[in-house]
């Protein structure tokens, strides 16, 4: 008996020994894995935050194109969003994505963490670039730091660079919006048994009647969902329509058709022999536009096709007007007598833009032309009583375009000529001591039918003064003179 003890106790002390160092080992096995599995866990990298680039002013492409060259150097934080998806659902909602409520909008249905404002308008007479960090989910800003102010487009990138690590900051800091939380899935409805199938009654019984079926459930109709609003497939289209618009161009002008008229009337014509000349029809004494002839204008800008500076809106212009098939009449009217009108000018416009997203301009233009009417001699003669006319002129003029509507634009032109010569009218034989001046204006309304082409309707008028300052034994006592053309195009005009 006591032997049996002390064996029953060996047996268990042995058992016990064996099965301590496996009970203290396995705890530390499984410790050993579920820091393995945290450290894996935290080696995970963070989830790229999706961020879109908003640019507007002048310098737009350039600071876009930097921005988003820092963001694409870093893929594994950020994922870009077209600025086209941004600016459609902007427009869908009828939302400004640039201002806090807007940004916030377009954050929550485009999951974005963060918006980039880019504005390099324009302050006097400096361009700047200031960037601003709108958070996804509130649309504050978390940054934006002091506006840079360079001088080309070339210095927007440096610019970018300098403000980066303020950017990145704000960045860091964003976050998208909450997604709106999910139901929890329903439990399924439970199915009732059905009820079990009674034995058929003997043929004596009577059978029981049948019961009523229950009525079915009336079911509430759906309400149909309401159809998404298609974003407006002009939206990019306006936005590079604006760009185009706030560039100088390279090539303007237009050709087309124009009706000229006529009229020569002297005042205080002191002998009554002086002949008033009347091209088109006469209201009043004032000649409508009627002859045909052919005009163009066009002006070419060198520079814009290598910067976008001052230099760019330096343009040099031309414009001719040529008639053809005209004819006057001599004083009985019975011969007529070939006649030339024909204009030409030549010189420098600049145009200073302004207004939202440079869309208006003012403009400059020095020039020099040479206006001639003439009328040639038939048979060796030709009507003495009235001079041929040939106005050398130089001078300025200042013009305002403007943009209406996305379709119509108009332009107005003033401007003052000093006539250097006058042809026959400043000779010996008609009034050697004269002294004159001249005044332009014009006024052109044009409908685009593309970013190139648009078709115009042009009126315009030029009306020259005459001081003639007779003395005693000249050839014809007047006092002075009104020689003016009125005119009225048709035109194709083109920009590029």
């Amino acid at each position: 008996m006591t032997r049996t003890r002390y064996a029953s106790a060996a047996a268990f002390l042995g058992a016990a020994l064996l099965l301590a160092p496996a009970a203290y080992a396995a705890p530390k096995k499984a410790s050993a894995k579920t820091a393995q599995s945290a450290k894996k866990k935290k080696a995970q990298p963070a989830e790229a935050r999706r961020v879109a680039v908003l640019a507007s002013g002048p310098h737009a492409d350039a600071a876009r194109d930097a921005l988003e060259a820092e963001l694409a150097r870093r893929p594994a934080r950020y994922e870009i969003v077209p600025e086209s998806a941004v600016r459609a659902a902007a427009s869908r909602m009828g939302r400004d994505p640039t201002q806090p409520a807007g940004a916030a909008a377009v954050a929550s249905e485009l999951g974005l963490s963060a918006v980039l404002v880019a504005d390099t308008s324009t302050v006097g007479k400096k361009h700047q670039v200031r960037v601003t960090v709108r958070n996804g989910k509130d649309g504050k800003a978390l940054a934006s730091p002091a506006a840079a102010k360079p001088a080309t487009p070339k210095l927007v990138p440096v610019a970018v660079k300098r403000q980066w690590t303020a950017l990145e900051r704000g960045l860091q800091k964003s976050s998208a919006p909450e997604a709106a939380p999910v139901a929890p899935p329903q439990p399924p409805t439970p199915v009732e048994p059905e009820p079990a199938v009674k034995p058929a009654a003997p043929i004596a019984e009577t059978p029981a009647p049948a019961k009523t079926p229950a009525a079915e459930p009336i079911r509430k109709p759906v309400a149909a969902a309401p159809k998404e609003k298609k974003a407006p497939e002009t939206t990019e289209d306006s936005v590079s329509t604006e760009q185009e618009r706030a560039s100088a161009p390279i090539v303007e002008g237009a050709l087309g058709v124009k009706l000229l008229g006529r009229s020569l009337r002297y005042k205080d014509d002191v002998f009554g022999v002086l002949r008033p000349y009347t091209l088109g029809p006469d209201v009043g004494g004032f000649a409508l536009p009627g002859a045909p002839q052919v005009a163009g204008d066009v002006t070419v800008y060198p520079l814009a096709a290598f910067q976008k500076g001052a230099l760019a809106r330096l343009g040099i212009t031309g414009a001719v007007d040529q008639s053809f098939g005209l004819k006057s009449t001599g004083s009985t009217g019975a011969v007529s007598y070939p006649t030339t009108a024909r204009e030409w000018q030549a010189g420098l416009r600049y145009v200073i833009p302004f207004g939202e997203a440079q869309r208006h301009g003012f403009e400059i233009t020095g020039t020099y032309g040479m206006n001639t009417f003439r009328i040639d001699a038939v048979d060796g003669e030709r009507p003495l009583d009235l001079p041929n006319v040939e106005y050398k002129t130089a001078g300025l003029g200042l013009g305002v375009r403007a943009a209406l509507s996305e379709k119509f634009d108009f332009n107005f032109r003033l401007g003052y000529q000093h006539p250097l010569d006058s042809g026959e009218l400043s000779s010996d034989a008609w009034f050697p001591r004269m002294s004159a001046g001249a005044v332009t204006g014009s006024a052109t309304l044009a409908y685009r039918l593309n970013r190139i082409l648009d078709v115009r309707v042009k009126a315009d008028l030029r009306r020259y003064f005459f001081k003639f300052n007779p003395e005693p034994g000249d050839p014809y006592v007047a006092g002075g003179a009104v020689d003016q053309y009125p005119g009225l195009s048709f035109q194709l005009g083109f920009r590029y």
